[in-house]
């Protein structure tokens, strides 16, 4: 009795966590802004109440590299929703995740290419879990960015979209606004001006300099230059192949496919160089956010 007591209890637990994991999935919420204003908030379970905007799409996930059927709302739908037209004025839309990952998607790439807010899989209840670096797998839930990607072959190689998970927030913005503190000098070269927008494109998704940029992963130039601290040659072998340098990086090796790769990683290397000069004389806000927020 005292067997059939305790699976009953088991059993039970299960049950209460299964339906308070889901009651908390449903009222996860997704933030939708222009530059920095807030617009509508949604939980999932008004995101569903959208029926006449609701659709599926199918794409080949580069995460797992399996076909899915998503189901969700089709981002251009889901800005003329709000904005009307107006949201093709803006440079970009940004995204943030839960983890702080934070990428910036130019305006005119949404507009080429076909994405989807996805909150479920066909035949599913939510999303699939995808794998991780070491064995370890991530859910994408409650809000996913994907990309048409079958019918779309341009959508394979084009290097600014990305598939945030885990969203929390969307935000019209323009760059400028974005990135005043990371632009190099007036003066900078060419090669420096390059580095720039190869960064900007390729590792603001996580990185920031004096504060512009994403909070997944380390700032670069404030208060120490990364360059004062890494040899160029130790720092592009890093950038090229983090796991070569540093056993268990979780930093991804530089986008294998892009054209000159090596000499992109030089420009970028550059840029990086130059800003050391040209640091700001306070801390970021993501880093004091980060010391306010300390628990130690």
């Amino acid at each position: 009795m005292d067997i059939i007591n305790y699976e009953l209890q088991l059993s039970l637990l299960l049950i209460l966590m299964l339906f308070f994991s889901s009651a908390h999935a449903e009222q996860a919420s997704l933030s939708i802004r222009k530059d920095d204003l807030m617009v509508k908030t949604l939980t999932v379970k008004q995101f569903r109440q959208l029926q006449s905007d609701l659709t599926s799409l199918t794409v080949d996930n580069p995460t797992d590299s399996k076909v899915h059927v998503y189901q969700g709302i089709l981002l251009k739908t889901l800005l003329t929703r709000f904005f009307g037209k107006d949201w093709q004025q803006f440079d970009a839309l940004k995204f943030s995740s839960q983890d702080g990952y934070q990428p910036i998607i130019p305006i005119a790439n949404v507009m080429a290419h076909t994405g989807m807010i996805a909150i479920t899989e066909k035949g599913q209840q939510s999303l699939s879990h995808l794998p991780r670096i070491n064995g370890e797998t991530v859910n994408p839930a409650p809000f996913f960015l994907i990309w048409e990607n079958i019918n779309d072959a341009p959508a394979r190689t084009d290097e600014w979209l990305s598939w945030p998970w885990q969203l929390t927030d969307i935000e019209l913005t323009h760059f400028a606004r974005e990135y005043p503190n990371s632009a190099p000098p007036a003066t900078a070269d060419e090669k420096v001006t390059q580095g720039f927008l190869a960064f900007r494109q390729h590792c603001m998704k996580c990185h920031a300099i004096n504060g512009d940029g994403g909070e997944m992963a380390p700032e670069l130039n404030y208060p120490v230059n990364v360059t004062e601290y890494w040899q160029p040659q130790w720092l592009a072998r890093f950038i090229d192949d983090p796991q070569s340098v540093r056993a268990n990086s979780k930093m991804i090796a530089f986008y294998r496919d892009v054209e000159n790769r090596a000499a992109l990683i030089e420009t970028i290397i550059a840029y990086l160089k130059r800003m050391k000069n040209k640091k700001i004389t306070a801390a970021p806000k993501a880093v004091m956010e980060t010391k306010g927020s300390s628990s130690d």
